[in-house]
């Protein structure tokens, strides 16, 4: 791989490196051609990225024309995309996906519902139980007409599981904006988040991109939680935490109440998991879905 020259007002201050390289065709007789390939800190330019085309496999973005100059001028006028920037267009973009598979879908089911018809058509000339005619001047469209009724057949159970998958690709994809809602996967980002600020804190400096997007991305998901929970809290409902939760209450969890043993700053103990009482679980408040007192039993 060649890198291409960089000049100091250039992409190097951004952190930024392309790299021009070749394609490896995997189909024989297609020719190489030149890709230039985004590394170092590109924080905060994917959705940049694909507006001018570029391509992610494998973790890398790719691009078949030389894209020095657009990023360096989006860098340089527009900056990068905040953590809460990148998070509404990753919302954005499933919810525009989620919209195309269900248009897949529908056109699937469209080609399920035409092929069973056509294999229904088919054997409506076919009595009832008639077998082939061996011999007869029949046999040969006989033969051929329950050949074109297993063809039409196969393909309508394969376009129906087809849009059934679409289907449940989309319902996933809508859920994008639902998760914003829901204080257990925002709990896991803050887990996440948290582990990675740990991680580069122990070698990075304060001013190392990687920690301050880490922090960045800590700050979202905790500011994220707090609105949650403040809404929560004005609407009257109760949140989980050290401060509402005492040893010997009961929260609800997967399904079963259980008692608290011990409440720590951010879990609490219980007993009695996966029904035997000597066994004990820590469970995460932003897991807990509900909760009573002792006294509530």
């Amino acid at each position: 791989m060649n890198q291409q020259n960089i000049t100091p007002n250039s992409l190097e201050s951004f952190g930024v490196k392309i790299i021009e390289t070749m394609t490896t065709p995997s189909k024989p007789g297609k020719k190489p051609r030149p890709v230039w390939v985004a590394s170092g800190n590109i924080y905060g330019l994917e959705t940049f990225f694909r507006e001018i085309k570029g391509r992610k496999f494998r973790g890398q973005w790719s691009f078949f024309e030389d894209p020095s100059s657009e990023i360096l001028t989006q860098l340089e006028k527009h900056g990068r995309e905040s953590y809460a920037e990148q998070v509404e267009s990753k919302i954005q973009r499933d919810l525009d996906k989620a919209e195309r598979y269900e248009t897949y879908a529908d056109n699937a089911e469209a080609r399920a519902k035409s092929r069973s018809q056509a294999a229904d058509k088919i054997s409506s000339f076919i009595p009832f139980g008639q077998p082939i005619l061996v011999g007869h001047h029949s046999e040969r469209r006989h033969r051929r007409d329950i050949e074109r009724i297993r063809s039409n057949v196969e393909k309508s159970i394969e376009e129906s599981d087809k849009a059934a998958y679409l289907r449940g690709r989309a319902f996933d994809l809508n859920r994008s904006q639902e998760r914003m809602e829901n204080r257990r996967y925002i709990g896991n980002r803050i887990k996440e988040a948290e582990k990675a600020v740990r991680q580069l804190s122990k070698w990075a400096e304060p001013t190392n991109p990687r920690l301050i997007q880490a922090q960045e991305k800590l700050a979202f998901w905790q500011g994220r939680l707090a609105e949650i929970e403040a809404a929560r809290q004005e609407e009257g409902g109760k949140v989980a935490s050290p401060e509402t939760i005492k040893s010997g209450d009961h929260i609800y969890y997967k399904g079963s109440w259980m008692p608290v043993v011990r409440v720590n700053k951010k879990t609490v103990t219980v007993s009695h998991w996966l029904d035997v009482p000597t066994f004990q679980y820590k469970i995460a408040y932003t897991r807990i879905e509900k909760f009573r007192s002792a006294e509530q039993k």
